[in-house]
């Protein structure tokens, strides 16, 4: 996987993506897994974005059974096992449990019918799958396996607890540069910090993106016969300086806390706060707790994740959550629902084409790290319709990623790794997304020099290139609460 940029000017593609998320690289790799030519252009680097800010869960679609959403529960149960299955080195089952107090809604009996339908309606949620990546079914607990289960927690009220297996991804930076690998080892030209400036336009059709070289200001034309709006967020700014004026959407600030100690429980834990589940989830030798959401068009408060802890720590108390304890805060941009601070279920389809205004163009915003794959398949099964392109179906639910793995050997031998074979072009690149060295905190400046003097000398840094990336990288860094 290398940076030409010369691939993305050289050619007509039949498809251009613009976003290098977890949608806009399972999208590339989809269809230029099915025969078509793509190019693929993201403004920072792959999965930098919302795809970076995740608790880690790969969802199973349980909290769908309360709205009776059994579409969506079909989906993330499909979507769970193509990822078990075609990333299992990275992607592994977890149990989650939630203590049950009562008989009300969220009571003993009211979880039980949860578990008994979830387990239903993914009934083939194995099928394929080898022994160590298969999800158990759901059952309920004991008041006293429940305590057992979680040291600390006080009994008062306790009842009992209802236990389900979902996934974890370990490193869903990892995951989706797997992604990106496969569909630049299928065909497709990929390259980060390129960004789409505007729509290339052949009348009122799109024919692709003029764009920008972030590191040199070169100016590229990126031509397509369709162009795939996958940049998130960022997708409804390319839309307006188009004059191509979306819909309202809702956006959320999404926060999760890394801890910098062990969980002291071997599955997720559920709480209910405000109204709503929170999860504190064992990762590595590390806690995660969320997420927290609140409307994006709001100034946000200075001390947002001081407040968060302090909300995680009246669902945790048997947690001893500290403020000492915070190593990262992540944070992301997602899409919302009606105005509220609630998280959207649905991906956004807005089909251009369709709708007359820019034929060419379809845009896809998607909620949830898990479908990515899914919705990316729909997207190019819409993408041929509208090229009236016959292509073979889709492959990607049954095929390995054999870059979604965690590189292996000495630091300065998975740096050179991830310079030659994986795009990484910055400090921030290589610690963050490829070597997973800063996804937990700060990493040791011994690391830090010693990945910083391998890209010098594999990209011809001088020592002005070398103090501006040390900068960005100080930039970087998501602080701590103190």
């Amino acid at each position: 996987m290398r940076r030409d940029l010369a691939a993305l000017e050289g050619r007509e593609h039949d498809l251009v993506i613009v976003g290098g998320g977890v949608h806009g690289v399972a999208a590339a790799w989809d269809a230029a897994q099915r025969g078509l030519a793509v190019a693929l252009v993201e403004r920072d680097d792959f999965g930098a974005g919302v795809s970076w800010n995740s608790l880690k869960t790969i969802h199973g679609g349980l909290r769908y059974l309360q709205k009776a959403d059994l579409v969506r529960v079909r989906e993330s149960v499909r979507e769970r096992s193509a990822l078990l299955r075609i990333a299992p080195a990275l992607v592994k089952p977890l149990g989650f449990l939630v203590p049950t107090r009562g008989h009300g809604a969220k009571g003993r009996e009211a979880l039980a019918c949860a578990l008994w339908l979830n387990d239903l309606l993914s009934a083939d949620r194995n099928r394929g799958l080898p022994s160590e990546s298969r999800i158990p079914g759901g059952r309920l607990l004991s008041a006293r396996e429940t305590l057992e289960r979680v040291p600390g927690l006080s009994p008062e009220g306790v009842n009992g607890g209802a236990l389900w297996h979902d996934a974890q991804v370990e490193s869903s930076e990892r995951l989706t540069i797997g992604f990106a690998h496969a569909a630049a080892s299928a065909g497709a030209a990929v390259a980060n910090h390129v960004e789409a400036i505007s729509f290339l336009r052949e009348g009122a059709r799109v024919a692709g993106v003029r764009s920008r070289d972030r590191f040199t200001g070169r100016e590229l034309q990126v031509r397509s016969r369709f162009t795939l709006n996958a940049a998130g967020p960022g997708a409804f700014d390319l839309l307006r300086g188009a004059g191509l004026a979306p819909a309202a959407v809702p956006f959320l600030r999404a926060m999760n806390l890394v801890l910098a100690r062990p969980a002291g429980v071997a599955q997720g834990v559920g709480a209910i706060s405000a109204g709503r589940f929170l999860f504190l989830v064992p990762w590595r030798s590390f806690t995660m707790v969320g997420t927290s959401y609140e409307p994006a068009d709001k100034p946000e408060r200075p001390d947002s994740a001081r407040a968060f802890l302090e909300e995680a720590r009246g669902a945790f108390p048997w947690a001893d959550l500290r403020a000492q304890d915070v190593a990262v805060v992540h944070r992301g941009r997602v899409p919302g629902r009606d105005g509220a601070a609630g998280l959207a279920t649905r991906t956004l389809w807005i089909d251009h084409h369709a709708d007359g205004v820019a034929p060419g163009l379809l845009t896809v915003v998607g909620v949830k790290y898990t479908t990515a794959r899914g919705v990316a398949e729909a997207a190019i099964d819409q993408v041929a319709r509208r090229l009236s392109r016959p292509l073979p179906a889709g492959r990607t639910a049954t095929t390995p990623l054999p870059r979604a793995r965690a590189l292996e050997g000495r630091l300065e031998d998975r740096t050179r790794e991830a310079v030659r074979e994986e795009m990484a072009v910055t400090l921030e690149d290589a610690l963050f997304r490829r070597l997973d060295l800063a996804t937990a905190g700060t990493p040791r400046e011994a690391d830090v020099a010693a990945v910083a003097g391998v890209m010098a000398a594999e990209l011809g840094w001088d020592e002005v290139r070398l103090a501006a990336e040390r900068r960005a990288l100080a930039a970087a860094w998501l602080e701590p609460l103190e």
